[in-house]
């Protein structure tokens, strides 16, 4: 995994692994003490509870064509986000072109749409096949035969520019069956592009069986949906306070209901006082007594930290019956934070987020759940793929504007939980599409030991990989000596060396697009 972060989404299924008598050493990019407190506590616990459960390093790519194979890669990242099914995705889109220099992106970059994602495909097409000429990574090859694994399962990968990609090419060469763990439900449309295929794909339900199959382009019978399994623990919780406890606690009025807003990443919105200050404004104006009294408890995303002080302004801090709770937010892994948040959803009569997988809880508490399309989160929510698998079923509550929204909210404080049963059928499709009782952490531990029966299948270069290495040679010296790991302003597209290796790298790549259809024309 790329660090211990992702703990919060796969300590269950190791704990299982490893229950079940299996040895489990992960790879981590982050060293241990880069993590956060309560994250580092339950690694710690982990590794204290199981000795079949080890740590190591990351093995990175290094060497003559380690910055070549990041640039290639950033190359198919970017080019998937010319893609007209994800053309409103411009946040994720910058984020890839952030990391690839100027002069490369005029490979795939035009004004035409259709023509430019024409380009798109075949640059990425032929970027594939460069791909599968450079040779596996010397460290995650000698990292593979030292562990020797049964199975090596890879996640997110999806990450632009991961490392873990040279996992999965070592694990082909070396015919150890792989998997990729699809992490969250975003993970397929927001990040980058399943470089090189691994032999089975875990995700969470049918949604993203088809994002795979038409995003990524992984054979469906590649794929086996397991349910969300970080999930699993929510299912089971019950409330550790009563609701009058925890409205007193935290500084509510308890004999009023209260919304809970929960924030998103900084990705999705990195300042969002402002908007909940206006939003604030427009709730304690209504003219219903229910609504423009009714309690407000604000949870800060757990990752924005640093940004908590945002919460002290007095549009928000000052008013009466609203609450930021916990203060500066933090991951709910360990047992009194979980019970912070679990108590913060079961006792909210709704809640209300921009773009957040908080919504997704709030559904297995079976709570009722609400956004607003505000302008200045348009890339963040309709333009962003994975934001409307919230709207199936009706599952979310979506508004234009304020008072269509505060109207929503308004008629739901009213009549009390939802009757229909959209809420649990939604978090059945989506979150445990093998049944509402039945968890998926033992289905994913299942699915990595069926790896271990697909038997060893090497997979090897084609036979033109030492002549293209050769064409590519002075392109990977250059990137190798001159280039850095990310791009900055200093290099811009009037950069002569760049630009000429800019045309090198396209004739190169139009040579092998060339080769290729020759071949199979032959």
């Amino acid at each position: 995994m790329r660090n211990l972060m992702y703990l919060r989404n796969y300590a269950s299924t190791i704990r299982e692994l490893a229950e079940r008598g299996h040895s489990v050493v992960l790879f981590c990019e982050t060293e241990h003490g880069k993590i956060t407190e309560e994250v580092r506590s339950v690694a710690d616990g982990l590794f204290a509870r199981s000795e079949r459960v080890q740590i190591r390093p990351m093995p990175g790519r290094t060497g003559l064509w380690a910055p070549f194979a990041q640039q290639l890669r950033v190359l198919r990242d970017y080019a998937r986000y010319l893609d007209p099914r994800l053309a409103g995705s411009t946040k994720c889109a910058a984020r890839a072109e952030s990391l690839l220099y100027p002069p490369l992106r005029d490979l795939v970059k035009g004004r035409d749409g259709a023509r430019a994602w024409r380009r798109a495909r075949l640059v990425s097409a032929a970027a594939r096949r460069v791909e599968a000429c450079l040779p596996p990574a010397g460290p995650s090859l000698a990292a593979l035969r030292r562990e020797r694994p049964d199975a090596v399962i890879v996640t997110p990968l999806v990450d632009f520019n991961s490392d873990q990609v040279d996992l999965i090419k070592a694990a082909r060469a070396l015919g150890l069956p792989c998997a990729l763990a699809v992490a969250s439900w975003d993970n397929l449309t927001n990040k980058g592009l399943i470089q090189v295929l691994p032999d089975r794909l875990l995700v969470w339900n049918e949604a993203q069986r088809d994002e795979a199959a038409q995003l990524h382009g992984v054979p469906a019978g590649q794929v086996m949906v397991t349910g969300a399994q970080l999930f699993d623990h929510w299912f089971e919780r019950q409330p550790s306070r009563d609701r009058a406890t925890f409205c007193r606690q935290v500084g509510l009025d308890p004999a009023r209901p209260f919304i809970l807003y929960t924030c998103s990443s900084v990705f999705i919105a990195r300042q969002e006082a402002g908007f909940v200050a206006r939003w604030l404004e427009r709730l304690r104006s209504h003219p219903d007594p229910l609504l423009r009294e009714a309690g407000v408890l604000i949870r800060p995303h757990p990752g924005s930290a640093k940004y908590a002080a945002q919460w002290q302004v007095p549009e928000i801090a000052g008013r009466d019956n609203v609450a930021v709770f916990p203060k500066a937010g933090g991951y709910p892994v360990v047992e009194s934070a979980q019970a912070d948040y679990y108590d913060s959803l079961y006792h909210a009569a709704a809640v209300f987020g921009i773009n957040t997988s908080a919504l997704l809880e709030a559904g297995i508490v079976g709570r009722p759940t609400f956004t607003l399309l505000a302008p200045e989160f348009a890339e963040s929510q309709e333009a962003m793929v994975h934001f409307k698998h919230l709207t199936r079923d009706g599952f979310l509550h979506v508004a234009d504007d304020f008072e269509g929204h505060l109207e929503a909210l308004r008629r739901s404080l009213a009549e009390g939980p939802e009757q229909d049963g959209r809420i649990a059928r939604f978090v059945a499709g989506f979150l445990r599409p093998h049944g509402l009782d039945r968890p998926a952490t033992p289905l994913v531990a299942e699915a990595c030991e069926s790896l271990a029966q697909l038997g060893p299948a090497r997979s090897r270069p084609p036979l033109a990989a030492p002549l293209v290495r050769l064409a590519l040679l002075p392109a990977a010296l250059w990137l190798y000596f001159v280039g850095s790991g990310r791009n900055t302003k200093k290099w811009g597209p009037k950069n002569r060396p760049l630009a000429r290796i800019k045309t090198w790298v396209a004739i190169q790549l139009g040579w092998v697009e060339r080769s290729e259809s020759g071949r199979r024309g032959a």
